[in-house]
């Protein structure tokens, strides 16, 4: 089944690091204007993949006005692997930005994903790379509300230090 971005209104729950990859390539494909992540450590599995960064890269590229928000709480293992959420934010300066929450935040479990303020990937918990995840991609209201804790965590972040471009 072909789920629209602002159009299919299903709850869906997936289970695996596939599936989560899959779903969140879908909803960026669809994507106009915004995507926030919130995540623990880039999740590798689903976000460190080509078409996943290509697609990021589209976007960017087609709207001047994206924006691709990033909250890390750690970002080494990911910065030492070379990530490619990492590259586009070296990269694409003026659209992708990768940001460190405050430390009152640091022991926030939960992983997710918002597009456009419609639809959204989230996770309870990634303890124990814990895949178990609720999809939608017509949800304005609960997206909303990601995307207000999102603002009020952003508001208090900093650049993260870890995936700066050194210029040598």
């Amino acid at each position: 089944m072909f789920y629209k971005l602002g159009e299919t209104k299903a709850e869906i729950q997936v289970e695996t690091s596939e599936e989560n990859k899959n779903v969140a390539l879908s909803l960026v494909k669809q994507a106009h204007n915004n995507i926030d992540i919130f995540t623990q450590d880039l999740d590798a599995e689903i976000y460190n993949n080509e078409e996943f960064e290509r697609s990021i890269f589209n976007l960017a590229r087609k709207h001047p006005d994206t924006r691709i928000r990033i909250l890390v709480q750690d970002s080494r293992k990911a910065a030492q692997d070379g990530h490619c959420l990492i590259r586009l934010a070296q990269n694409l300066t003026s659209s992708v930005f990768i940001h460190k929450p405050s430390p009152e935040y640091k022991d926030e479990q939960c992983s997710f994903m918002v597009v456009d303020k419609l639809g959204l990937m989230y996770r309870v918990t990634t303890n124990n790379r814990n895949y178990r995840t609720s999809i939608n991609f017509m949800s304005p209201q609960r997206a909303g509300k990601l995307v207000d804790f999102f603002n009020e965590v952003w508001a208090g972040s900093t650049p993260d230090v870890q995936t700066r471009r050194i210029y040598m």
